[in-house]
């Protein structure tokens, strides 16, 4: 007698084990460990003045870590997670997720130890594989979510062996960190335009609210355009008029488009998190518009982590730990850890966006801002450990 499907599920995730059974349960872990420990290494690296890691300048590994490394393990956990709402299929699982993460994991190794060449290869290997995965489940799905995921990892593939191809070139290098960064911005300001306001309208309608955000609309398309173009300037002139011009017109839509979303009027925190990660967004924004010539008030560094540090940390936590407290029949993360996490998050992309400002004394912010946001995600990894036994699996 054929076993019936639910069963089939259930012996599957008991086969796979509490890290392997759901596919952001170890790519968000070990994300969040590597997040942790990345930014600490970075800041003894720079403190001791070491001259090359994995043949890459120290500054170019620190951008290269956070922009292929972290970023892509988390958008492969979240598509990986949300393929059953496209194809009807179960996640993936057990050992074929345990590859894919041991993938990944060999790209963050690997090059520290290995020839240049060996590096680049085992490093572009992880997106190119999940590609790999979300085109058959393309072939699958009835929805265009997976082959959006599809176009994306092949380009993170391409942008990180150009970014160690070009690690001398101090220019192209920069050029290439801030277009992975667009990347996650963009996705922020798309994929969050749609998912904020829903769950925004769906948490004040619960309260009884009567003004909810407006659904998606024409706002929204004209806010993605302009948004686009002005980082599409960003990365490549971040200095010039145009690009100020573009980025000052992207930070007021942004903001108005925030507004509009009503998140001031919240009481469930899980989303109050994602309208903060959106406020990094238009502070992000503001700031490159701000180190534009004119007026270039401020440090382009500043800009580019509101942007790295805070939109994408804080946005990227905060549907993590939505993500990782709400699925995963073998236990949930802890709530109350994750936000103490989104905490520190916040408090240490502050203090790394204001350690450019602070000329000769930047050190001191610069180190606490390490300390703070690296320690978040220690902690949100804690959340997701000990929430095993917080929930064990019946």
């Amino acid at each position: 007698m054929p076993m019936s499907p639910a069963l089939a599920a259930s012996r599957s995730r008991r086969e796979a084990g509490w890290l392997f059974a759901a596919p952001f349960r170890p790519f968000f872990l070990f994300a969040s460990l590597h997040a942790a420990a990345s930014v600490p290494v970075w800041v003894w690296i720079y403190v001791s003045g070491a001259n090359e890691v994995a043949h890459m300048p120290p500054l170019v590994w620190h951008a290269h870590e956070m922009v292929f490394g972290y970023l892509p393990a988390v958008m492969a956990g979240y598509l990986l997670s949300s393929t059953p709402n496209w194809t009807g299929r179960l996640p993936a699982s057990g050992w074929p997720l345990a590859g894919l993460v041991s993938i990944w994991l060999a790209g963050r190794t690997v090059p520290l130890v290995a020839p240049a060449a060996v590096g680049l290869l085992v490093d572009a290997a992880f997106p190119l594989a999940v590609a790999f995965v979300l085109m058959r489940e393309a072939r699958a799905g009835r929805a265009a979510q997976s082959r959006h995921g599809l176009m994306l990892f092949p380009l993170l593939a391409a942008g990180s062996i150009a970014h160690r191809l070009f690690a001398g070139d101090h220019d192209v290098a920069s050029l290439l960190a801030r277009l992975g960064i667009a990347v996650g911005i963009l996705l922020i300001a798309a994929v969050g335009g749609r998912l904020v306001p829903s769950l925004t309208r769906n948490a004040l309608a619960a309260g009884g609210a009567e003004r909810v955000p407006e659904p998606y609309g024409r706002f929204d398309v004209v806010v993605l355009l302009i948004g686009s173009a002005a980082l599409a300037g960003w990365v490549a002139a971040p200095a010039s008029v145009i690009s100020g011009a573009l980025l000052a017109a992207a930070t007021l839509l942004h903001l108005v488009r925030l507004a509009r979303w009503r998140g001031w009027l919240l009481r469930a925190a899980d989303v109050l998190a994602l309208h903060l990660g959106c406020l990094w967004l238009v502070v992000g924004t503001g700031l490159a518009a701000l180190a534009a010539d004119p007026p270039g008030a401020v440090p382009p560094d500043a800009a580019l982590h509101a942007f790295s540090a805070g939109a994408i940390g804080v946005m990227t936590m905060a549907v993590m730990a939505r993500l990782a407290a709400t699925r995963g029949v073998t236990g949930h993360a802890r709530a109350d850890l994750a936000l103490w996490a989104l905490g520190l998050v916040n408090a240490g992309a502050v203090l790394r966006v204001a350690a450019p400002m602070a000329g000769v004394d930047h050190l001191p912010l610069l180190v606490a801002g390490a300390a703070l946001w690296s320690g978040g995600f220690a902690l949100f990894a804690l959340a997701m450990i000990f929430g095993r036994k917080h929930r064990p699996a019946r």
